[in-house]
C-alpha cells in the first residue's frame, strides 16, 4: 500500500535523530503518437514511479529523491534527506506547511480514459496530419502532428498528520505545418488540450496550423515609426510569461523582481487583471494541492491595474510573513519543491478582436514575438523581432514580418486600451488579444 511508504519514511528519520518529514509521490502513464509522410511515424510509451522526500530538523531541510517502492530505496531517501539536513544552513522559515483546508479540487480525471485504444490514437494523429494538408492546396508539408496522453496520480503524506490525493488526464494534440507559394515558405501551428480525449476537435487544430500557416504568405517588410497594435492572445501570452518570475516572492527577496516595492501601485492599465487559477480544469497546471499539499486556491496578482500580491510557497511565505499562498511547484523529480505559477493568466474582455481592429481603425495585428524570453527579467526592457498583420478600415490587409518591436513589458501593460473576449489557454499561461494604442516597430 503507498500508505506504507511513508510509515517506512517516519520510521527511518526516527531512527537517524526525528524531525518532521515528507513524502510525495507521483506515477504517471505518457503515450505519444506522432504521425509524418502520411502514416504513423513512431509511437513512444513511459511509465514512471517518481517519489520525493523533505526532512525538517534543527531549523534545516534536506531533499531527496528516487524512483522504486521499497524499505531499501526509503532508507537510502532518508538518509540523503537527513544528511543534507544537517549539512545545510538554518533558516527559521523551514518547516512543513502550516494547518489547511481540505484540497477538494477541480475535475481534472476521466475514468473512461482506459476506453480508448491505441489504434484509434494513432488513427487521430494520422487524421490530424491529413485534415492540415486538405485546408488549402499551398499546404505543403506537415513537419509533425502528434497526441500526447498522460494520466497520472499524484499523492502527499506528512509528520503533521496530513495526506491527499488527486488523480489528472491529459491530452495535448499538435500539428507543425509549412505552406509554399513559389518560392516561399511559411510554418503555422495548431494545438489543442483537453482533459477526455473526446474532447479533441482535430479538425479546428489542423484549421489553426493551416490558416497560421497561410495568412503569412507573401509577407511585406514594415515601414519604421509608432503603430497602433493588436496583441494576438498567443503574443500576449508571450509577454505574460516575461513576468511569471517577478511574481515570485522568492525572486522579490533577491531582488530579481522587476515588480518589487511595487505592491499597491499601478503597475498596467486599469483593464488589466491577472491572476493565478490553479482550479480552473482548463488550464494544464491545474492541481489539487500545491508541491507540499497546500489545498490550490486561486489569487489575484493584478487588479484593475494595481498590484496586489505574489506567490508564495511556505518557506517564502515565512520569510516575507505573507503566508503560503498555495503555489509550491515540483519542478520535476529530482529537483526540490520551489514557488512557481500554476495557470497564469489574465482576464478577458467583452470586445472581440474583430471589434477592437474596427474600434482602432489601422494598425498591426501582432502574431508573434520572435525571442521575447530575452527580455531583461529585472527591468523588463525588450528589443525583438516580430510578425503580424497589418490592418486598415477593421480589415486585415497583408502579412507583415522582418520588423523589430522593442520597448518594456510594464510600459506596455500600462498602455493597454481593451482586453479582448478571445480568452485561450497556451499550456498553464493563458491570455485574450490586448489593444495597445501604440508601440515602437523599426522596419524599413
Amino acid at each position: 500500500m503507498p500508505e506504507a511508504l511513508f510509515g517506512l519514511v517516519e520510521k527511518e528519520v526516527a531512527r537517524r535523530g526525528g524531525g518532521q518529514s515528507e513524502l510525495f509521490l507521483s506515477r504517471e502513464r505518457s503515450r505519444r503518437y506522432d504521425a509524418r509522410g502520411g502514416g504513423i511515424d513512431s509511437i513512444s510509451f513511459s511509465d514512471s514511479l517518481s517519489l520525493g522526500v523533505r526532512v525538517f530538523r534543527n531549523g534545516r531541510m534536506g531533499f531527496s529523491y528516487g524512483f522504486r517502492e521499497g524499505w531499501e530505496e526509503i532508507a537510502r531517501m532518508v538518509d540523503a534527506a537527513v544528511f543534507c539536513a544537517d549539512s545545510s544552513d538554518p533558516d527559521p522559515a523551514y518547516g512543513l506547511p502550516d494547518a489547511a483546508g481540505e484540497s477538494a479540487g477541480p475535475p481534472l480525471f476521466d475514468p473512461a480514459w482506459d476506453g480508448v485504444g491505441d489504434r484509434e490514437k494513432a488513427e487521430f494523429a494520422s487524421g490530424l496530419e491529413r485534415a492540415t494538408l486538405a485546408f488549402d492546396p499551398r499546404m505543403k508539408r506537415v513537419r509533425s502532428a502528434s497526441l500526447k496522453e498522460t494520466v497520472a496520480e499524484v499523492r502527499f503524506w506528512n509528520s503533521s498528520g496530513r495526506s491527499g490525493v488527486y488523480r489528472v488526464s491529459r491530452y495535448f494534440a499538435y500539428v507543425d505545418s509549412v505552406a509554399e507559394q513559389g518560392d516561399e515558405a511559411q510554418t503555422g501551428y495548431g494545438f489543442g488540450f483537453a482533459r477526455r480525449f473526446a474532447d479533441l476537435r482535430p479538425g479546428a487544430i489542423a484549421e489553426e496550423a493551416g490558416r497560421r500557416a497561410v495568412r503569412m504568405l507573401g509577407a511585406r517588410r514594415l515601414r519604421t515609426g509608432c503603430w497602433p497594435a493588436i496583441l494576438e492572445n498567443s503574443a500576449s501570452a508571450e509577454l505574460l510569461e516575461v513576468l511569471i518570475p517577478s511574481f515570485l516572492a522568492s525572486q522579490v527577496v533577491k531582488g530579481k523582481s522587476m515588480l518589487a516595492g511595487k505592491t499597491g501601485k499601478a503597475i498596467a492599465s486599469g483593464n488589466v487583471r491577472i491572476a493565478d487559477d490553479p482550479l480552473d480544469p482548463a488550464g494544464s497546471g491545474a492541481a489539487a494541492f500545491d508541491g507540499e499539499g497546500t489545498p490550490s486556491r486561486p489569487n489575484v496578482l493584478v487588479e484593475a491595474g494595481v498590484l496586489k500580491g505574489f506567490l508564495s510557497d511556505s518557506f517564502w511565505g515565512r520569510k516575507v510573513g505573507m503566508g503560503s499562498t498555495g503555489s509550491c511547484r515540483r519542478p520535476g523529480p529530482k529537483a526540490p519543491p520551489a514557488a512557481g505559477i500554476s495557470n497564469l493568466l489574465i482576464s478577458p474582455g467583452d470586445r472581440t478582436p474583430e471589434e477592437m481592429r474596427k474600434g482602432m481603425g489601422a494598425g498591426i495585428l501582432l502574431t508573434e514575438f520572435l525571442g521575447i524570453h530575452t527580455a531583461d527579467p529585472v527591468s523588463g526592457d525588450f528589443s525583438v523581432g516580430a510578425a503580424g498583420i497589418r490592418f486598415e478600415g477593421g480589415e486585415e490587409k497583408e502579412p507583415v514580418r522582418g520588423f523589430a518591436v522593442s520597448g518594456n513589458v510594464l510600459s506596455l501593460l500600462s498602455r493597454v486600451a481593451e482586453t479582448g473576449s478571445d480568452f485561450r489557454w497556451f499550456g498553464n499561461v493563458g491570455s485574450p488579444s490586448l489593444a495597445i494604442p501604440e508601440i515602437s516597430v523599426g522596419g524599413e
